[in-house]
């Protein structure tokens, strides 16, 4: 990563190497309260492993791996291509990963059953009986803001269209098209100013999403929270992005969140990421990664791909 390389470049490694940076240093957090991080460690600032997982330190969960399932097939196959990322997120699943979302589980499970893909998430929905708008799909959603931020309306459709994969209620589609509509302008410099605009946008959308990225922009700290629902994490990642400083201030806050920390991490990491951009995040991150070579080849495809220069 030493040597000049483009500053539009630089945000799209930052992007990808942040999501994988944000889930390594969430993982051991999962799970516990701000208090119970608090009492462990003062404040969560280093890769130090463990946790329900158990993860060795700079070990990622599948935020990281569904998103560089992703990002893997963009690159292969050059667009959206629903049956390989399909193919690809099944591969990873029959590898024992140790942490699968209930949604994502039980879809994956549905189409090694044979289940279609055009129904395997209804069925999903279906089965587990309650709302499945968690945020496994905007933890991984990002690649496709990378390979498609140049026009609005695919970038849009396509993310709908991969959320659906897993996610069969909407709201966890149109939330991870605010997302990778926010990545888009963060990529371009304009998180900051653009946040209300993108919201607006949302409003015949859903406006359940509109108004979490408006509450996201004026929000007390208390007001912020960590959980597997959909917009919780989004709320919590842009607020922690836009309220801070600095890539390293911004994934803090979010991990000692606490509850679904990698996730939350994951997601802030790829936005701070995206706005701060590589050079923000800490080298020693970085050096802990140990998913970082892969990541790293990913983002670059990505954006060799969408012709960002080099």
């Amino acid at each position: 990563m030493a040597g000049h390389i483009a500053p539009l470049r630089r945000r799209y490694l930052g992007t990808l190497l942040g999501l994988a940076v944000g889930d390594a240093l969430g993982a051991p957090a999962e799970f516990l309260s701000p208090d119970q991080i608090a009492e462990r460690w003062g404040v969560l600032t280093e890769m130090v492993g463990g946790g329900p997982h158990d993860v060795a330190p700079g070990e990622s969960t599948d935020a990281t791996e569904m998103t560089l399932a992703l990002a893997e097939s963009l690159v292969a196959t050059g667009r959206f291509d629903p049956e390989d990322i399909a193919r690809r997120y099944l591969e990873w699943f029959a590898g024992g990963p140790k942490d699968v979302s209930l949604t994502v589980r039980t879809v994956l499970l549905s189409l090694r059953a044979g289940t279609s893909l055009d129904l395997a998430s209804r069925r999903a929905h279906e089965i587990l009986g309650s709302p499945t708008a968690g945020n496994g799909s905007l933890a991984r959603c990002v690649p496709i803001a990378l390979l498609y931020r140049s026009d609005a309306d695919v970038l849009r459709d396509i993310t709908l269209r991969e959320s659906a994969l897993t996610h069969f209620d909407r709201l966890a589609g149109w939330a991870c098209a605010a997302f990778n509509d926010l990545v888009a302008e963060a990529l371009d410099g304009r998180l900051r100013s653009s946040l209300l605009a993108v919201a607006s946008h949302y409003d015949d959308e859903d406006a359940r999403v509109s108004a979490a990225l408006r509450e996201a922009a004026v929000a007390e700290p208390e007001e912020i929270h960590s959980s597997a629902a959909v917009l919780d994490t989004l709320r919590a990642a842009i607020w922690c992005t836009v309220h801070t400083q600095s890539f390293e201030e911004a994934v803090v806050l979010a991990v000692n969140l606490g509850n679904d920390a990698d996730t939350t991490g994951a997601v802030t990491g790829a936005l701070a990421g995206a706005h701060f951009g590589l050079d923000a995040i800490p080298p020693r991150w970085l050096q802990a990664l140990g998913s970082r070579e892969r990541v790293l080849d990913a983002a670059t495809h990505l954006a060799d791909l969408a012709g960002v220069p080099a």
